[in-house]
């Protein structure tokens, strides 16, 4: 039932904001304005049209879905966290050998035009409630609240992959197509804006019975996230302790780490569920998991640096790692999801934020501020984490060490997930240092951003190619 209703949402997305071959999307005015005010005429259709946002993340090959063109597949291969087996097209090899052209057709679509589609749609939204004078206060503020939210995600992961983007803030495409690219820090600006107000509109609670939907909590936690990218350590700490202090909905689960990745999980803060493939639960469950020896299909496996990172005893490795065994071969794989494909009612969703994070933000935070030991520390949330993976803990160390501690927990606490190995190792400048005696010859430093997609500098003569790529 659920997926049929997502796909109905979709369907009116894309009847809201039909794409077309412009730069974002093409839109005749009288039929957009007659549109979009039956659309926003009442509280179902409006919903349905945000809803139908979020089925376009999760849509095969999205950013967001987790699936072979997402920041989840394609950061995790730049950085430390995957070897490549995938050899029926070159577009893969090229982000796991960072070798990049900027004609890669998974560059184009999945990491540059799907997130701009998919702020399109909620620039389309956001104009479509301050128009509307049907629906209530309260059905404004949450649908804003929530196109604001998506709108400040994928402009998070736009900067931080690309660097100098575009800023869209209006459906208007004849401005889109021509627009320049603005920094980071404009960006950024944007980014806590929305992220602030969306705080502000949303409900405590969840919408729906899920946790597939953004509530005031997910903003707090991007928040943190974002305030922590851009070294505000007095606030990434202030809204992570926010987010961590509401343990009426959420907590970091200690006994039994394979309940993490579960629909709804208490440790859950947002999580996305693939809308229009039956028999999968999570992309990343059907592309982690190996159930053969790994071949020309095959995605990825995880990288033997990175499975032996991690120490004798730590739980996550005996948790979230799986071993496929092929006569004397093996290899292993993420198995955070272990549903590879099958299991109605889903059993697991795509997990976006949750509270782990929110520690390790927290941890990072403090020790920045020389908050290394003792009560409210950078060490007491460090060891929480690493408690629960049953490791002891750390003690008795400088901030220098601290932080590379919190740096190697991130790496073992959300490998596979979002790019966050990737990120982290651009925003606390160890690329060159980590991924260059890894990577050989085809690493240099201007890899640490990606091209701006050939076609997008054709059709925007405003927009400068990024250093390293023709």
């Amino acid at each position: 039932m659920k997926i049929i209703q997502y796909k109905n949402c979709y369907l009116l997305l894309l009847i809201l904001v039909t794409l077309s071959c412009k730069k974002f999307l093409s839109i005749d005015p009288p039929i957009d304005r007659i549109v979009a005010s039956e659309v926003f005429s009442n509280t179902e259709t409006a919903t349905a049209a945000v809803r139908g946002i979020y089925a376009k993340m999760m849509s095969e090959n999205g950013f967001a879905s987790g699936s072979s063109s997402s920041v989840t597949l394609l950061s995790g291969r730049s950085a430390d966290e995957f070897s490549n087996y995938y050899t029926l097209s070159d577009f893969p090899k090229q982000f796991s050998e960072n070798n990049l052209l900027s004609t890669n057709s998974s560059l184009q679509s999945g990491l540059w035009k799907d997130p701009y589609q998919i702020i399109y749609g909620a620039n389309s939204v956001l104009e479509s409630l301050n128009k509307s004078v049907q629906l209530s206060i309260n059905t404004k503020q949450q649908l804003g609240g929530e196109a604001k939210f998506i709108r400040a995600l994928c402009y998070f992961y736009l900067t931080n992959l690309f660097g100098n983007v575009p800023l869209i803030l209006s459906s208007d495409y004849r401005l889109s197509s021509t627009a320049s690219a603005s920094n980071p820090q404009d960006i950024y600006v944007q980014v806590i804006k929305d992220l602030l107000e969306a705080r502000d509109q949303l409900a405590d609670n969840y919408p729906t019975a899920d946790r597939t939907r953004a509530n005031k909590w997910a903003a707090t936690a991007l928040l943190a996230r974002v305030y922590l990218f851009n070294k505000d350590w007095v606030n990434a700490e202030k809204y992570s302790n926010e987010l961590i202090a509401k343990t009426d909905l959420y907590d970091l689960i200690q006994d039994d780490l394979n309940k993490v990745f579960l629909s709804n999980s208490k440790e859950a803060i947002l999580q996305f569920f693939v809308p229009q493939i039956l028999g999968v639960n999570t992309n990343e469950g059907k592309i982690f998991i190996l159930r053969q020896a790994p071949g020309s299909s095959t995605e990825v496996v995880m990288s033997e640096n990175l499975f032996n990172a991690f120490e004798p005893g730590d739980k996550r490795k005996t948790n979230w790692i799986g071993t496929f065994t092929s006569g004397t071969f093996f290899w292993h794989y993420p198995y955070k999801y272990k549903v590879k494909a099958g299991s109605s009612p889903l059993t697991e969703f795509s997990m976006v934020l949750r509270v782990a994070e929110q520690y390790l933000i927290r941890a990072e935070a403090r020790a920045q501020q020389n908050k290394i030991s003792g009560l409210n520390s950078a060490e007491s949330d460090v060891n929480l984490i690493r408690g629960r993976a049953g490791l002891t803990g750390v003690t008795g160390t400088t901030q220098a060490a601290m932080l590379l501690s919190i740096e190697k927990e991130r790496r073992m606490e959300l490998f596979s997930e979002w790019g966050h190995r990737w990120l982290d190792l651009k925003r606390t400048n160890r690329a060159d240092a980590i991924l260059a005696p890894l990577k050989g010859q085809n690493w240099q430093s201007t890899d640490q951003l990606y091209p701006i997609p050939y076609s997008e500098l054709v059709n925007n003569k405003n927009l400068k190619q990024n250093p390293g790529y023709n």
